[in-house]
């Protein structure tokens, strides 16, 4: 397994520390921390964006992580969580 360094912002670090449901924030906590382990886990959803990077959604809950994965770089960064509600 190759292990990768996970950028997390700090406005989306500061939105998983204020989420109310503990359950939900521990599957989210667990799937960055298997993203930096194994970081060919891929999201519910890819869309390329105008830089050609493909941006990837993983669904939790009512929660949407949205991420990329730097290959050359050995690095996954976490963009945002959001409600999917929000979407």
């Amino acid at each position: 397994m190759n292990n990768s360094l996970i950028y997390i912002h700090t406005l989306t670090n500061d939105h998983l520390s204020s989420l109310g449901n503990l359950e939900t924030k521990v599957e989210i906590t667990r799937f960055i921390t298997k993203l930096g382990s194994n970081p060919e886990e891929c999201g519910d959803y890819r869309q390329p964006d105008p830089r050609g990077r493909m941006i990837e959604v993983k669904l939790i809950g009512r929660q949407a992580v949205i991420f990329f994965k730097d290959p050359f770089a050995n690095l996954v960064k976490i963009l945002d969580i959001r409600n999917v509600e929000a979407l």
